[in-house]
């Protein structure tokens, strides 16, 4: 008996934590089903964990800038994908698109991002044929 508590402890306490971590890495305030590019100049770069996040001054069609929050994955990912911090600057002119946050405010999960040197560097999955096409 005391074996079938301890195993069902064991399983609600694992069933528990696995919520925490799973809330964590939720999409759900960014709008997936919406794509938005910008161009601006970065003016903040934060390479630190959990995520990696480059904040772009984005000038508005009334002459006002905007400070876009563009989050990226953590560094370590972005490393082995060979994205590094020495690739970015402050006073960078990029193109960037991101799945914008859905309560519209400026910013959003990382898709594409044009860096000054001319070259992509884009997310996994159907962001790659941007870089597919666009850096050769």
């Amino acid at each position: 008996m005391r074996t079938i508590i301890t195993r069902a402890f064991i399983v609600s306490l694992l069933a528990g934590l696995s919520h925490a971590v799973f809330a964590h890495h939720s999409f759900s305030m960014f709008d997936q089903t919406k794509k938005v590019t910008h161009s601006g100049v970065v003016s903040e770069v934060q390479w630190t964990n959990p995520h990696v996040w480059i904040f772009i001054d984005v000038k508005a069609d009334n002459g006002t800038v905007e400070k876009w929050g563009m989050e990226f994955t953590s560094k370590v990912h972005l490393a082995r994908r060979n994205f590094s911090q020495d690739q970015v600057k402050i006073g960078d002119n990029v193109e960037f698109t991101v799945s914008p946050y859905a309560n519209g405010k400026p910013g959003g999960r990382f898709y594409t991002i044009k860096l000054a040197s001319g070259q992509y560097y884009c997310d996994v999955g159907a962001a790659q044929k941007v870089c597919d096409d666009n850096n050769k």
